[in-house]
């Protein structure tokens, strides 16, 4: 059996390293708690919105839900904008380069950076509020919290590849904001299509696809819809950064 798994787990060690990496200079910087203080402060802000209307606690849950959908978005770009850009800026993407590490397992380790960053915030917005403050069925925060992270880790790979076009924060993030803002915003044009397209369109929306997961609902079609926006976007990059390297490598 060890020897069976030997190939895939000296496959992962690199983007593990790099993983550790990623973990000490943003755990090591100022930026960690100022994005984290930023997010959460967030969170209770608009955690306080749904309570101020006379809606059912089951309309307030899903309220509270869609708020935090838009805010595991802006969160999840905003934290991967520079997953490539400052490594780029700082040399230190040219000395990767030279590692024996493929471009698959570079973006596997800034992959591994965001599930990292993702599963701790997702968690920690629905245990504290969803959960506990909102006194939320267990089953319901379950799936939601499971719809979020799923949400999280598809816009931190669209995160990644902006970030790995690009030697420009901002830039970076504009990019990012423009697809999610495709995709999300883009299905809310379907109505105005006739069918099929108007089914078609529909089913590339990230809210409508998100929806189930608030009512409890751990839905199939949108754990694919999500996964496979991920891997397209980390494919992507893949790629992005497999055509710098040829580039740099022919100059």
């Amino acid at each position: 059996m060890n020897v069976l798994l030997k190939p895939f787990t000296d496959f992962l060690s690199k983007p593990w390293w790099l993983f550790l990496k990623e973990c000490s200079v943003f755990l090591g910087s100022n930026i960690a708690p100022l994005c984290l203080g930023i997010i959460f402060f967030l969170c209770g802000v608009v955690s306080t919105i749904p309570y101020q209307t006379d809606a059912p606690d089951t309309d307030v849950i899903r309220i509270l839900f869609h708020m935090f959908y838009i805010l595991i978005l802006a969160s999840a770009i905003f934290l991967a904008m520079s997953s490539f850009v400052n490594e780029r800026r700082q040399g230190t993407l040219e000395l990767l380069y030279t590692l024996p590490i493929s471009d698959i397992q570079l973006v596997l380790g800034k992959f591994f950076m965001g599930l990292f960053l993702m599963t701790s915030i997702v968690l920690s917005m629905s245990i504290i509020y969803i959960f506990y403050l909102g006194d939320a069925p267990w089953y319901i925060a379950l799936s939601g919290c499971f719809g979020l992270l799923l949400v999280g880790l598809y816009a931190y790979s669209v995160g990644i590849f902006a970030s790995s076009l690009t030697d420009n924060h901002l830039l970076s993030l504009l990019i990012s904001t423009l697809i999610i803002a495709l995709i999300d915003v883009g299905g809310y044009l379907s109505g105005l299509l006739p069918s099929p397209a108007k089914e078609i369109i529909s089913h590339f929306h990230g809210l409508n696809q998100f929806i189930a997961f608030t009512r409890g609902v751990i839905s199939l079609r949108g754990i694919v819809f999500f996964l496979s926006l991920t891997v397209l976007f980390l494919f992507l990059a893949v790629k992005v950064l497999k055509s710098r390297r040829w580039r740099g490598s022919n100059s």
